[in-house]
């Protein structure tokens, strides 16, 4: 029988411990994140460090020797990731693993795992104060590829600008992969010190999911040579509301052009008006029977792709389109008629009952696996909330159209952003 106990937090020297009982899975999951505050200075770094981590060890110093030792943990699965929060940079480690009463002598297992987590974040393969030259070009050059396929991806270069417009005075305006001018300098003497004060300085939550003993967690978490710092917690952002409507136009040689307009929303996950605003927002643009979806692109056909899409720690949404270049000014007209509409509160109770059944459906397929639970988890710490999924399915059911009427007024438009091959190239205007 599939049971959901309850979740166990508890500090452990610097380590923030979150476990997640559950034997509904026949893998445990064991997540690092480290996160610091977000930055130019350092982004590109531990951008690079996530892709070292998990490529070798000291101990194993090469690829194949590093996933040789992770198939021996039967076929166990180790990768890394960098994500932004607001104003946070957040690397994850991630460890996959069988639980250990679903093989022969799997009652050591989860010790010899964390034994290999301990080898991966405190043995990397250093010589000398640097980590290994040859594969720190190596993912230099990998990261360099991955950054300038970017400007290949036009939806995502789009929404990347209009990023790095709206917040230009803001550090959020950095990717958390960092910046591709920033790579070549780095050195693995530069990156190594660093990471020693990685080690040091960042805030770091470990969470683990299945069905393991919480007594020997606990002692594998002790056992880790962090040293003691207190638990940082993430500063909100300042509330913005923008006296104007920044308009920036830029030209490229493509066939589509993209349209992107940022708005401020000021509301973040936990606050009270936060899952009336995830559901204005699927009303406006977040799922097919959506207003701009069935505006824009099915009545008007102006669109080859319209929605919009939330983010829940910086307060702001992001409405996307790929229109035809002549057809700018009506589909602009039509997406902000249709915001316009949902401020009003020109939906029906049908169409707001059909986005809750839509909301809740995402939320439990999102959760259905363990990363979701952890990421949920992971989001309620940092904004010390209680939104686990059952009060936020809860929440969804009891919402009326008043609250997400509320929550759409405030939508405020800060900055428009079309991509084209037009004439006016980086044209820049203030409405």
């Amino acid at each position: 029988m599939t049971t959901q106990k309850q979740e166990y937090k508890e500090q452990i020297g610097a380590v923030q411990l979150t476990l997640i009982p559950s034997d509904k899975y026949k893998s445990n999951k064991i997540v690092f994140k480290f996160r610091a505050p977000l930055d130019r200075a350092t982004s590109t770094k531990r951008a690079l460090l996530a892709a070292l981590l998990e490529t070798n060890t000291k101990k194993y110093p090469t690829q194949t020797a590093f996933r040789k030792e992770l198939a021996s943990l039967y076929g166990a699965n180790f990768y890394t990731s960098v994500d932004k929060k607001g104003d946070e940079h957040v690397l994850t480690a991630v460890l996959d693993m069988v639980d250990g009463q679903f093989v022969p002598d799997g009652d050591g297992l989860l010790g010899q795992a964390f034994t290999l987590l301990q080898e991966i974040l405190f043995q990397p393969n250093v010589t000398d104060g640097a980590f290994h030259e040859a594969t720190v070009a190596r993912e230099k050059e990998n990261l360099a590829q991955r950054l300038e396929s970017v400007y290949d991806d036009k939806i995502r270069y789009a929404n990347k600008r209009l990023t790095e417009i709206m917040f230009a005075n803001e550090n959020f305006k950095y990717g958390a992969a960092g910046v591709l001018e920033d790579i070549p300098a780095i050195t693995g003497a530069e990156l190594f010190a660093y990471y020693q004060q990685l080690l040091a300085e960042d805030t770091i939550d470990l969470f683990i999911c299945g069905d393991v003993a919480k007594e020997e967690v606990i002692a594998h978490v002790k056992a880790l040579p962090f040293t003691d710092r207190a638990y940082r917690p993430i500063e909100a952002p300042a509330p913005v509301h923008p006296t104007e409507v920044n308009t920036v136009k830029e030209n490229q040689p493509i066939n589509q052009g993209k349209l992107v307009l940022g708005y401020r929303t000021n509301i973040l996950f936990g606050d009270d008006a936060y899952v009336p605003l995830q559901l204005a927002n699927g009303l406006l643009g977040g799922f097919s029977n959506s207003k701009i979806f069935i505006n824009v692109r099915e009545k008007a056909s102006l669109a080859y792709y319209a929605h919009s899409r939330l983010d829940s720690f910086q307060g702001f949404m992001l409405i996307s389109a790929g229109i035809d270049e002549k057809n700018y000014e009506q589909a602009l007209a039509i997406i902000e008629e249709q915001v316009t509409a949902m401020q009003a509160g020109d939906f029906k109770e049908e169409e707001l009952a059909q986005t809750k059944a839509m909301l809740t459906n995402q939320l439990l397929e999102a959760n259905d696996q363990a990363q979701g639970l952890i990421e949920l988890a992971y989001n309620n710490t940092l904004k010390q909330a209680n939104l686990d999924l059952p009060n936020w399915l809860k929440r969804i059911s009891e919402v009326t159209k008043e609250e997400v009427v509320k929550a759409a007024a405030s939508f405020e438009l800060d900055t428009i952003y079309f991509l084209s091959k037009g004439a006016d190239s980086n044209a820049e205007t203030k409405l």
